[in-house]
């Protein structure tokens, strides 16, 4: 550990995020996504963290509602939302297979990486839906924030980095390193891990979170 970093990193208290995002009904008529199941029945509020895993994880609900709310979330961009959208039929295969369970982290995060990559949708993204579609919440997301935080803290490079971004070279392997690393910091401050990864994801904003500042 980075003893500086680590240091402010504890001193900061755990603030909750609330409902983020866009709301999923809004985001997807205005990245104009068409064929979106259960369209009527989009939320019409922005989604809280454990909203958004409750209906990702719902087997009534179909997992391409589930990835809407998702990257309502995330607030994905629209160029970005079309493209992966174009692949949903492979989207669907895969969530389903986060949501049935039985994968290791670095199986889940191939499910998407190196030749299984979807246009439009990098690791920082893709990350979330291995936190929301997996049965317990230990597949934490990897975005620019996370993934700075962590090699911050760690003083290593854990997460591949292309400038301010996730590397698309990203693997399995460095995303097994990067939650391991997340379940290493939770043991020492006695959390779980998901609380960790929403620690280091902060807030931003024009009044951003003080971590992420």
């Amino acid at each position: 550990m980075n003893p500086a970093h680590w240091d402010a990193f504890v001193a900061i208290p755990h603030q909750t995020q609330g409902a983020v995002g866009s709301a999923p009904a809004k985001w997807a008529m205005t990245c104009g996504l068409d064929a979106v199941p259960d369209v009527t029945s989009l939320p019409t509020q922005p989604l809280t963290r454990q909203q958004v895993r409750d209906i990702c994880l719902d087997p009534t609900r179909p997992v391409l509602f589930g990835f809407v709310c998702a990257m309502a979330w995330g607030e994905q961009q629209k160029r970005n939302a079309k493209l992966s959208w174009k692949a949903r039929l492979v989207l669907q295969k895969n969530l389903e297979r986060l949501r049935g369970g039985g994968l290791t982290r670095a199986q889940a995060f191939d499910l998407f990486a190196g030749k299984n990559w979807i246009l439009g949708l990098g690791p920082a993204y893709f990350s979330k839906l291995l936190y929301f579609f997996s049965p317990a919440p230990t597949d934490y997301i990897m975005d620019q924030w996370t993934a700075r935080s962590v090699n911050m803290i760690t003083g290593r490079k854990v997460a591949l980095m292309a400038g301010d971004y996730v590397s698309g070279y990203s693997t399995g392997e460095h995303y097994q390193a990067f939650c391991e690393e997340i379940d290493a910091m939770a043991a020492a401050l006695g959390c779980a891990g998901q609380d960790i990864e929403e620690r280091l994801f902060s807030q931003g904003g024009r009044k951003p979170w003080p971590w992420r500042a």
